[in-house]
């Protein structure tokens, strides 16, 4: 059941193109040549990648697989992988010479997220970069991170922490959509959907995205729905 709900979240998220690309532009910057995308779901962030040297999509779900071998199967720079990045296995993916390792929204998902950061460590090229997004504020868990899988939402001390353990050094740390954090409230604590809604996602994608992200640039946030961290492989 947590599948069905999880490829069904990926694709209304397919409608979030602003909300999609806000997220990818708080780390673009460090996007490099080589990359592993963990969790790449159906491709909402894949697409943006294309023009890189290679893209090796890791996806733990069959049906997402699946998917994603028909949606890019005329990029031979894209390579998708069926595997979970807390398995001991991946870490023979080091000989691809990654120097980013893309990770959004997914570490929530891996019951052990630690041993998930040391294999992201292992396979990246000294001096490589992980970039990561998780949901922040463990405050507002409620129905649909349950529904979704979600083991956890994170306090920025413990994802500093666990990120430093690993191995990394890091560059940058912030939160950012704030004012996301009170649609997650209502939908989780109050209304207790099961499922993020398409019309929210698309009206606040279209609408709201593009006046917050001018705001957030120049006013960090001091809370957010979620955690973007930029860090190094030392």
């Amino acid at each position: 059941m947590t599948q069905d709900i999880t490829i069904s979240d990926l694709r209304i998220m397919q409608h979030a193109v602003q909300y999609r690309q806000w997220l990818l532009s708080q780390v673009q910057p460090f996007v490099g040549k080589r990359i592993l995308e963990v969790g790449a779901g159906i491709g909402n962030y894949t697409e943006f990648l294309i023009d890189r040297e290679l893209v090796v999509c890791l996806e733990i779900h069959a049906e997402a697989v699946r998917y994603l071998r028909e949606r890019f199967a005329t990029h031979p720079n894209i390579i998708v992988r069926q595997g979970d990045i807390a398995d001991q296995s991946v870490t023979e993916l080091a000989a691809s010479r990654f120097d980013t390792v893309l990770c959004f929204n997914v570490l929530e998902h891996v019951r052990d997220d630690r041993r998930a950061l040391q294999h992201a460590h292992h396979v990246l090229v000294t001096g490589g970069t992980l970039l990561l997004i998780v949901p922040a504020v463990p405050a507002v868990m409620g129905t649909v991170d349950r529904s979704l899988g979600h083991y956890r939402r994170y306090r920025s001390q413990a994802l500093a922490a666990a990120v430093r353990d690993a191995g990394f050094s890091i560059h940058r740390m912030r939160f950012m959509n704030s004012l996301g954090l009170l649609g997650w409230l209502w939908n989780n604590r109050i209304a207790r959907r099961r499922e993020e809604s398409v019309t929210q996602i698309t009206f606040y994608s279209r609408l709201i995205v593009p006046w917050l992200s001018r705001l957030e640039r120049l006013v960090r946030p001091p809370i957010g729905l979620s955690l973007v961290c930029i860090a190094h492989r030392r």
